[in-house]
């Protein structure tokens, strides 16, 4: 049977969210309580079985798109527990006026695809994660310099053309970002944005996260020279000067050229989450 939670169910849930995020990267029960729309648990005999959420937002296609969580305990599997999940979402959600449903799945630790197309979703993009453990590099010579407000007009063209081939492969609207988009995303933490400029114009940029290597772009005119290459070195550099022995860096699926020079540099794989989506607008 298919029930709302309830706060007698946190000790069961709470154990459940345990195993499960093993797997997947859940919140924690009252997390879920206090930003879900749905909150949902399987329940037979009292025994908790499995569980489910969704949390909604307006995405930057301007839909509004539903998240989903579902997780059934391993022993209870392939008895259509998921799938009555996934249905009872999906009635809730439309009276919702959601447009979409999504579901990100750590597609390393398991392959869920047969469910996903079962229950109607289909892949919608994929973002394999790969790591760096190794020394630094003496050859960078360039200077990468810290952003600048002054720089926004060319940082924002930079990133128009250097994601605009991946969004429309992926179908990630909009396909030309916006000023506000690049604000929010981009340059969130502007202080950790560098770039590699000729005369006020940008040719490369990056920005260095915690551990992480973030927003990799060379500009159109600069591509095929060598500055992309330069760039993820400069950041590698600054990430082991601050004294991180692994260094991670994601990419969306079909950007060839972003995939080849990560692997020549060292980087090997990690995790590849696919996000599954399924639009029920109109309906």
């Amino acid at each position: 049977m298919i029930r709302s939670y309830q706060d007698d169910d946190f000790k069961q849930v709470t154990q459940l969210i345990n195993r499960a995020r093993s797997y997947y990267k859940m919140l924690v029960s009252n997390e879920i309580k206090e930003n879900s729309v749905e909150f949902i648990v399987y329940v037979e005999q009292e025994v908790i079985l499995g569980i489910a959420y969704a949390t909604s937002l307006i995405n930057d296609a301007k839909e509004s798109e539903a998240q989903i969580k579902v997780f059934v305990d391993n022993p209870y599997r392939l008895r259509g527990i998921g799938k009555s999940f996934v249905r009872y979402l999906e009635k809730e959600l439309s009276k919702r006026n959601a447009d979409i449903i999504t579901s990100c799945i750590r597609v390393d630790l398991e392959n869920t695809s047969k469910f996903c197309h079962k229950v109607g979703f289909e892949k919608w993009w994929g973002s394999p994660e790969l790591f760096y453990v190794g020394t630094g590099f003496s050859e960078v010579m360039e200077n990468f310099v810290r952003y600048e407000d002054k720089y926004f007009d060319s940082y924002l063209k930079v990133v128009q053309e250097s994601f605009y081939d991946v969004h429309v492969i992926n179908d990630i609207k909009p396909y030309l970002v916006t000023e506000e988009i690049v604000k929010r995303y981009k340059l969130n933490y502007k202080e950790n944005v560098y770039l590699l400029l000729k005369e006020d114009e940008i040719l490369a940029s990056v920005t260095i996260g915690r551990g992480t290597v973030e927003n990799l772009m060379v500009s159109k005119i600069a591509q095929g020279k060598g500055y992309g290459k330069k760039a993820l070195q400069f950041a590698i550099n600054m990430l082991l000067s601050q004294g991180y022995k692994e260094i991670r860096i994601c990419y969306m699926e079909g950007n060839d050229s972003a995939e080849n020079l990560y692997l020549s540099l060292g980087f090997k794989p990690l995790h590849n989450t696919h996000v599954y989506r399924k639009i029920i607008r109109n309906r």
